[in-house]
């Protein structure tokens, strides 16, 4: 993800105006879809708004995957036997998850809702019901029966609490 401006003209002045676009590839062609409209934004907001960018796309404090220092040994693929079993849907849903951690909203039902016996936490079943109608406009039987188990959604105080 990144910035993009585009500046107008309206009763002589210059007004710029802020988006965060993300690029998407359709077949053989890549095109650029808006995330957010950000408005007109001074050099503090567009700051802000691109390390947003960078938390949404996990590259803060991400370690160096194709690191030099490696080794490097070919291994031979028959591509004529790869296939896939039982994909799941990942990339709405980590989005929607990263908003949801980037506005903050886990943190804030953490503190207002008290923690009781239950094995899941309120606010991870907020976070689950909200991510899921985001994804998925649908009932909450539809959600419970079968969205969840096609997903890769995991969120990771779940996690904690299985562990």
């Amino acid at each position: 993800m990144y910035l993009r401006h585009s500046t107008l003209r309206k009763d002589g002045k210059t007004h710029t105006y802020w988006r965060l676009v993300r690029s998407v590839r359709c077949g053989r062609k890549i095109r650029q879809e808006t995330v957010a409209m950000l408005g007109e934004l001074d050099a503090e907001g567009r700051l802000r708004a691109r390390t947003l960018a960078r938390q949404l796309c996990g590259k803060v404090g991400e370690a160096d995957l194709f690191a030099d220092d490696l080794p490097f040994e070919p291994v031979p693929v028959r591509l004529d036997r790869i296939y896939t079993e039982r994909g799941r849907r990942f990339g709405d849903v980590w989005l929607g998850w990263m908003l949801w951690r980037g506005l903050g909203l886990d943190t804030f039902l953490d503190s207002l809702l008290p923690e009781g016996r239950e094995e899941i936490p309120w606010s991870v079943m907020a976070a689950i019901s909200v991510v899921a109608r985001l994804c998925e406009p649908s009932s909450e039987l539809h959600l419970a029966e079968g969205w969840y188990r096609g997903t890769a959604f995991t969120p990771p105080t779940i996690l904690q609490k299985m562990v």
